[in-house]
């Protein structure tokens, strides 16, 4: 290329000596000048080129560390637009009469490095004897063109002496244009997307980002912002694909022109649904990529809550006409009961545990009876507390699943650190840690272990009963469903215990946590507030 330039150089010289008739002793002067109107809207035209080029030449005048240098800009047909710099080289330059509206031609100033460098389109040097004319023969000058709206639109040159310059200072000239190339890209996308940022993206309720051509990020929302948990200053500009699940998609619609509508995607425990589709600029190509994502959780959450109601709706219906039908019988064992205890006058401790016990639930079968019928009533949430000490009731609920325990030889271990009683409806929950332990029998097949503890949560000004097994345990999948109402993973299950349960912890104000992983066994966490104490 440097072997091209200096045969070009010589070319010009030639051309110099014969077509236009100069001499290499002559003082080379221009011939016409731009009016001040003229000049006016060529520098309008540039003048986003103009402003960024001031500032980033202005940096270069300072690296240069005092050098005395002239900065001189000219649109694609050679004529100066702009010249700031040394006052002393720009006091020379002025004596030649070149000034902003002269345009640097072959024809009227020789050999100059503005005119090369836009019919070569690359950037040129000329140092010292690479001018025509002899009164330049100390000067050095430097060009590069640049870019503006997809064509080269004029150039940057730097001037100084001969004495001074060097190879290096083309490579930084070129370094500079790019810089200034790429921040007058930055800035007109910028200016084409103000309005849509402010009016549309910025207030949006979607999460919004959109990407170049290339694939890095322009555009960030606020609303994007807090769903990806991230400072948009901190992923502008990176690649997209750095954004986990829609990076993917929105990649594929840079590289092959698809459109993504209404993809359900999961970020951070919510659910969106996605839409990505490419940005065309004005032939028709690819200029970027557009992705939006709008939260459907609550909607979903909606929808899960009418399902269950309707189900639970169902389960009111078919409960009321088995009603009666289970009462009879019920009142029928409990009359029986009654007369056969009385016959068996027994003072035996273990027998008269067990009618205790016996007499016990078959009241709260009763109850549980009532509680079903009424379920999809407005009047099931009625709850009748009282305080009660939850030792007793532990102890009570393991007496009664003894039989089962023995048979598959598991051990229960519990203790119960909590001293007060607690204000509680015991019937309720009796029936939640009786359903919480009965899947935790059948959760071991033989020889296991179910650790019950029932602690003070000072930290929350409550009391935290945790029932621990080391059973098969559940998958993720089976995690997220453990609460609907009608889902089982037993081959006899209605699954309704733990519907149930979780209905009656929230009418207690409290709240379930389960913990499981497939193979090693899980841990229910139930929190109740103490709301009121009673130390009696």
């Amino acid at each position: 290329m440097i072997q091209i330039k200096d045969r070009y150089i010589n070319h010009s010289h030639q051309r110099c000596l014969i077509e236009y008739k100069m001499s290499p002793d002559d003082i080379p002067v221009p011939k016409s000048c731009l009016t001040k109107s003229r000049l006016q809207q060529k520098k309008e035209h540039l003048d986003d080129v103009i402003s960024v080029a001031r500032k980033f030449m202005t940096k270069l005048i300072s690296d240069l560390n005092g050098m005395a240098v002239l900065i001189v800009i000219t649109d694609v047909e050679g004529c100066i637009l702009e010249m700031y710099g040394d006052e002393m080289i720009k006091g020379q330059v002025q004596s030649l009469g070149l000034s902003s509206g002269i345009t640097f031609t072959e024809s009227e100033l020789g050999t100059n490095c503005i005119s090369m460098a836009l019919d070569l389109e690359q950037p040129v040097q000329m140092i010292g004897t690479d001018h025509f004319h002899r009164c330049l023969y100390q000067s050095a000058c430097f060009s590069a063109p640049f870019q503006h709206s997809g064509k080269i639109s004029g150039t940057i040159s730097v001037m100084m002496t001969a004495q001074d310059a060097s190879s290096f200072h083309l490579g930084l000239l070129q370094s500079a244009v790019g810089s200034i190339e790429r921040e007058v890209k930055v800035n007109k996308q910028n200016k084409k997307l103000l309005i849509l940022n402010q009016v549309l993206i910025k207030n949006s309720r979607n999460g919004i980002i959109i990407t170049n051509e290339v694939g890095n990020i322009i555009e960030v929302n606020p609303f994007a912002e807090r769903v990806l948990s991230c400072k948009k200053e901190a992923i502008i500009n990176s690649p997209i694909k750095k954004i986990p699940i829609i990076g993917e998609y929105m990649e594929n619609v840079l590289r092959g022109h698809k459109k993504y509508e209404d993809i359900e995607i999961t970020i951070s425990d919510k659910i969106f649904l996605f839409d990505s589709f490419p940005i065309y600029n004005e032939t028709n190509q690819v200029n970027g990529a557009f992705g939006q994502f709008r939260d459907i959780t609550d909607r979903l959450m909606l929808e899960k809550q009418v399902m269950a109601s309707e189900k639970l709706s169902a389960i009111g219906k078919i409960s009321a006409g088995l009603a009666h039908e289970i009462r009879n019988p019920l009142t029928s064992i409990i009359g029986l009961l009654q007369l056969l205890k009385k016959q068996l006058k027994t003072n035996e401790r273990k027998q008269v545990e067990y009618f205790r016990i016996i007499f016990s639930e078959l009241e709260r079968i009763k109850n549980l009876v009532n509680q079903f019928v009424l379920m999809a009533k407005p009047d099931q949430n009625e709850i009748a507390k009282s305080f009660i000490e939850m030792n007793d009731l532990i102890e009570d609920i393991i007496t009664l699943m003894e039989s089962q325990v023995t048979n598959k030889d598991i051990k229960i271990e519990y203790n119960v650190s909590l001293t007060e009683k607690v204000n509680i409806d015991r019937d309720k929950i009796k029936q939640v840690l009786i359903n919480i332990i009965q899947n935790s029998l059948d959760a071991i097949s033989h020889n296991g272990k179910i650790k019950i503890s029932v602690n003070p949560n000072l930290h929350d000004d409550g009391i935290e009963i945790i029932i621990k097994d080391n059973g098969m345990g559940m998958d993720k999948s089976t995690l997220k469903k453990v609460s609907t109402p009608f889902f089982t993973t037993k081959e006899n299950g209605l699954g309704l215990g733990l519907s149930m349960s979780y209905n009656i912890i929230e009418l207690h104000k409290g709240k379930v946590r389960v913990e499981s992983e497939k193979g090693t066994g899980t841990t229910f966490t139930i929190w109740l507030p103490r709301s009121s104490k009673n130390s009696n």
